[in-house]
């Protein structure tokens, strides 16, 4: 090895401590956000939970009603993910109607109801419990189970890109 060559590796180690491993850690949290959040869509999507859209849109990263929060300190990078959708929680965790409500809107052929708060058809929603679903929580489960190998296969791919 040429000294040439040594001052280069001294010059991409320099890059790497200065500016790199922020960014590495960044594009890892990236990617472990995006991950989860494809395994949710893909949980919404084995279970055939009934959805106009809205809701698997809004766990797609820059989609409206998309949760995609950071918190970097010296110590730690935090990746907020989710959906502020009300049903996509109550969708997961259960939810009770403790009391009788009309509910305005009307039936489509295919048998999907469609909310329209100035419908003048709609249904009356019966007292009852829904049984949550745990999709999200399936999603981070799955996750769990192979995120060390993600971190790994994503550390080893972003210090290639950044000592190239």
């Amino acid at each position: 090895m040429s000294v040439h060559d040594f001052d280069g590796l001294a010059k991409k180690f320099k890059k790497l401590s200065d500016e790199g491993v922020s960014q590495i850690l960044k594009n890892i949290a990236e990617a472990v956000g995006e991950t989860l959040l494809n395994l949710v869509i893909d949980e919404i999507d084995k279970q055939d939970l009934i959805d106009t859209g809205l809701m698997w849109n809004s766990f797609t990263r820059g989609e409206d009603n998309n949760i995609w929060e950071w918190d970097i300190d010296r110590n730690s990078i935090t990746i907020e993910v989710g959906s502020n959708l009300p049903y996509a929680r109550h969708l997961n965790d259960g939810y009770t109607i403790r009391k009788a409500h009309y509910v305005p809107g009307f039936w489509k052929a295919n048998g999907q109801f469609v909310y329209d708060p100035a419908a003048k058809t709609g249904f009356m929603a019966k007292p009852r419990v829904f049984i949550g679903r745990q999709y999200f929580d399936i999603a981070v489960k799955e996750l769990e189970g192979g995120m060390n190998a993600l971190i790994m296969k994503r550390l080893e791919k972003e210090l290639g890109r950044m000592l190239s």
